[in-house]
């Protein structure tokens, strides 16, 4: 008897051989995706507040404030997560669609993504439900693990606020996978213009989404994890496949740098002035409105920026051990919260330096569990994946 495999296999060698052999792989967005989880690190584990650095003498409080703003900023790597996965995955699906005789093969890119995603993931809501029974501080209610399993965890999190969990990043893969579930139906049937029109017609609706929620004086989790309110970044990286494929824009090396850090400047100003993610408090209107929209385009700057970077004289984003640090990103992302659980342990931090430690701990860490977890948990699964490649995309 056949196995699921068995056929995959017999399906997939359709593909013409020349078509299949040309891997599609830009390894510096590997390390685009190691500097998206570093910015929402640095969120997670440094303080948002101008006072506790001034507690140091050297430090003045126009330096205290660029802290507070760089870190605010960090919780925006989420969307440049976003616009990368839309992008990677739009160019890899036109390119499944062009290169296979049967057309794009829906059940294997669901396949692939159940194969990517799902074992880290509930293995990590697992610990999480584990831990909510043995340690104190963590809390995870029934609510939102039902909201897991289902794959809206996000939802929870707009109706209730996020739990105190190792889990809480987890809200963000459920967007994904709303977006994966629909998106390949999208692709195997309209056009590239009609994918264009698609995307911009969802950053129409993430706008009034918006609009619709501050009428209705929604504010704070009720906009930050609602599916709606977040597709910015998802239409921009659909819109910038379709425009390049799979080509790197001609840009200097110059020009790269610049739109670069115009993003990371304009990301900073929103996160200064519009105070999307300060803890414990209500995103204002004009943060809502304004705020969200400029760090899409923030995130899908950076993007643009790196594609083909290493062309362009920036060689060392290609670097093995950045390149490793990306391909294990997904880990260091779900794992970073329990990283920072164990340091917190042995760390206090009242101080600069007690801080300091323990981020770098937690850094440490999360390095650790995930360099474990993508051996010995991800790659099996991520071997099983390339079966049912049609286009092989980023070697495990």
């Amino acid at each position: 008897m056949n196995t699921v495999a068995d056929v995959s296999v017999t399906q997939v060698s359709a593909v013409s051989s020349k078509s299949a052999e040309k891997r599609f792989y830009r390894p510096e967005l590997d390390t685009l995706r190691f500097l998206a989880f570093l910015g929402v690190f640095i969120f997670h584990v440094m303080p948002h507040d101008v006072a506790f650095y001034l507690q140091h003498p050297i430090i003045p409080l126009p330096v205290a404030r660029l802290f507070t703003a760089v870190c605010g900023a960090g919780a925006f790597g989420v969307d440049l997560f976003f616009a990368l996965s839309s992008y990677l995955i739009t160019v890899l699906l036109i390119r499944e669609r062009a290169v296979s005789a049967d057309g794009l093969h829906v059940k294997f890119f669901y396949i692939r993504r159940i194969l990517r995603i799902w074992p880290l993931y509930f293995f990590v809501i697992a610990i999480a439900v584990l831990l909510s029974f043995v340690v104190r501080e963590q809390h995870l209610g029934w609510p939102y693990v039902a909201g897991y399993l289902l794959l809206a965890g996000n939802w929870m999190y707009a109706w209730l606020g996020p739990p105190i969990s190792i889990a809480t990043p987890l809200w963000s893969i459920s967007i994904e996978e709303q977006f994966y579930l629909i998106w390949p139906l999208v692709c195997r049937r309209l056009s590239r213009r009609g994918m264009i029109g698609i995307a911009i017609g969802l950053l129409v609706v993430a706008n009034l989404a918006r609009v619709w929620l501050v009428s209705a004086h929604v504010l704070g989790a009720g906009v930050e994890y609602n599916t709606f309110a977040r597709l910015d970044p998802i239409a921009w990286g659909i819109i910038v496949a379709l425009v390049l494929g799979e080509d790197a824009p001609r840009l200097s090396g110059l020009q790269r740098a610049l739109l670069f850090l115009s993003s990371i400047a304009l990301w900073c100003t929103v996160s200064e002035f519009a105070r999307l993610n300060a803890p414990k408090a209500v995103a204002p209107v004009i943060g809502t409105l304004v705020g969200r929209p400029l760090v899409a385009v923030g995130a899908i700057a950076m993007l643009i920026a790196c594609i083909g970077a290493p062309s362009a004289g920036f060689r060392w984003m290609t670097a093995p051990w950045l390149r490793y640090l990306g391909r294990i990103s997904y880990g260091l992302y779900v794992y970073h919260m329990a990283g920072l659980l164990l340091a917190r342990r042995f760390f206090p931090t009242n101080t600069v330096i007690g801080y300091a430690s323990y981020a770098a701990c937690g850094l440490l860490a999360t390095l650790v569990f995930s360099s474990v977890s993508y051996r010995w948990l991800e790659t099996p699964f991520l071997h099983l994946k390339e079966r049912f490649a049609v286009v092989r995309s980023r070697p495990v």
